[in-house]
C-alpha cells in the first residue's frame, strides 16, 4: 500500500509527494548523498552517481537505498508496490542495464536530470529478481516520476522492457496497473464538491439533509482503487495552492484523506499496514518535507550551496516523539 500525487501550485513549483504504507517498520529518514558517491549493484557493478540525491532512505549494507527522492536537477521519484502485476527476469539479461527494483531509484536520480533522459534508456534496463536483505524477497514495485517541466510519468514492470507511461491524473496507488484505475475514474464522474439540489418525487421534494452530499459515493476505504479516486478527487478540486508554502499545506491535507493508522489495515498474517511517513518534494527549491507516523510535526531539508559543497553522506534523523508547539497567552 502507497499513494502518491503530483501538484503544480499558481506560481510554477512542482511537487511529488507520498504515503508511505508498509506492515515491516522501514525506519527511513530523509538521507543526502553527495555527488559522485559511489556503490555497488548487487551484481558487483560499481556505480559513481552524477547528482547529489536528497530522499528517504536507510543504510543497508555497505550502501544507502530510497525509497523515493529527488536529485539537484529537479527529477523526483517515488516507489509503491505493484504485487501480482510486477514481473521481474530471473537472470540477467546479456547487453542490458541490469538492476534489482530497490536500486532503481538509486541508479535513476544519481545519473539522470530529466524524464527525457530516463526514456532514452529505458529500453536498456531490465529488472531481476533478488530479493533485499532486509526483507528476504524481491519486493514487487512500481515507480512515478516527475520533473521541473510539470510532467509525471508512471514506470511498470509487466515483463520485458518496462513500461512508460504518461500519467495525466497524476496520481499512483497499487495494483492493478496505471491504467485500470484512470479508467476506473469514469466509476465517479457524479462525484463533485457542490451540493445536490432538491429533487421531486410525485408531491414530495427531497431536500438533502446536510452538506456534502455531491461527495456521498466518494469511495471511502483503503483499497489501492478507492485511495486512488479519493486523491485524484481532492487533488483535482482543492483550493490551488499560490506558492510552495500553501502546495505543502495542500499535500497533507489531501494525503490525509488516504493515511492509514495502526490497526485499521490487518493482514491475513495479523501484520498491520499503515502509514509510517509522508513525504513531499519541490523540485524547483530542491526541499524534502517529511512527517514520520509518531509526530506531526513536518520536517524540511534542502539540497543547498552547504550541503552541495560539503561532500559527505548526512543522515537527518527525525523525531520520532510527538511534538507540540506551547501557545503563549495574550491579557486582554
Amino acid at each position: 500500500m502507497c499513494t502518491s500525487i503530483f501538484t503544480e501550485t499558481e506560481d510554477k513549483k512542482h511537487f511529488l509527494a507520498r504515503t508511505m504504507d508498509f506492515s515491516f517498520p522501514l525506519d527511513g529518514n530523509p538521507i543526502f548523498l553527495p555527488k559522485n558517491y559511489s556503490w555497488n549493484l548487487s551484481n558487483g557493478e560499481k556505480v559513481v552517481n552524477k547528482f547529489a540525491i536528497l530522499g528517504t532512505g536507510r543504510k543497508i549494507g555497505e550502501d544507502y537505498l530510497f525509497t523515493d527522492g529527488l536529485n539537484e536537477k529537479g527529477v523526483g521519484i517515488a516507489e509503491l508496490y505493484l504485487p501480482g502485476d510486477a514481473v521481474y527476469d530471473k537472470e540477467e539479461v546479456e547487453g542490458k542495464n541490469n538492476l534489482t527494483p530497490w536500486e532503481f531509484i538509486n541508479w535513476i536520480l544519481g545519473n539522470f536530470g530529466s524524464i527525457d533522459e530516463i526514456k532514452d534508456v529505458l529500453k536498456d534496463i531490465r529488472f531481476i529478481e533478488k530479493p533485499i536483505s532486509l526483507l528476504g524477497k524481491s519486493p514487487p514495485l512500481h515507480f512515478i516520476v516527475g520533473d521541473t517541466t510539470g510532467r509525471v510519468v508512471a514506470i511498470e514492470p509487466t515483463g520485458g522492457e518496462l513500461e512508460f507511461k504518461e500519467n495525466p491524473v497524476g496520481v499512483m496507488t497499487n495494483t492493478p496497473t496505471l491504467e485500470w484505475h484512470i479508467q476506473n475514474l469514469r466509476n465517479y464522474i457524479g462525484v463533485q464538491p457542490k451540493q445536490f439540489s432538491p429533487k421531486r418525487y410525485g408531491e414530495f421534494i427531497a431536500e438533502p439533509f446536510s452538506q456534502g452530499t455531491g461527495t456521498s459515493e466518494l469511495p471511502g476505504g483503503y483499497t489501492p482503487s478507492h485511495r486512488f479516486v479519493r486523491a485524484a478527487f481532492f487533488k483535482e478540486h482543492i483550493d490551488k495552492a499560490k506558492n510552495e508554502e500553501e502546495g505543502v499545506t495542500n499535500i497533507w491535507q489531501i494525503l490525509s484523506t488516504v493515511r492509514v493508522p495502526k490497526g485499521i489495515v490487518v493482514m491475513n498474517s495479523n501484520g498491520e499496514d499503515y502509514t509510517q511517513y509522508i513525504s513531499a518534494m519541490c523540485l524547483e527549491s530542491k526541499s524534502f518535507y517529511f512527517t514520520p507516523y509518531e509526530n506531526n510535526q513536518i520536517s524540511k531539508v534542502e539540497i543547498n550551496d552547504e550541503l552541495l559543497s560539503n561532500g559527505k553522506v548526512v543522515v537527518f534523523n527525525v523525531v520520532r516523539k510527538q511534538m507540540y508547539q506551547v501557545s503563549e497567552g495574550e491579557v486582554q
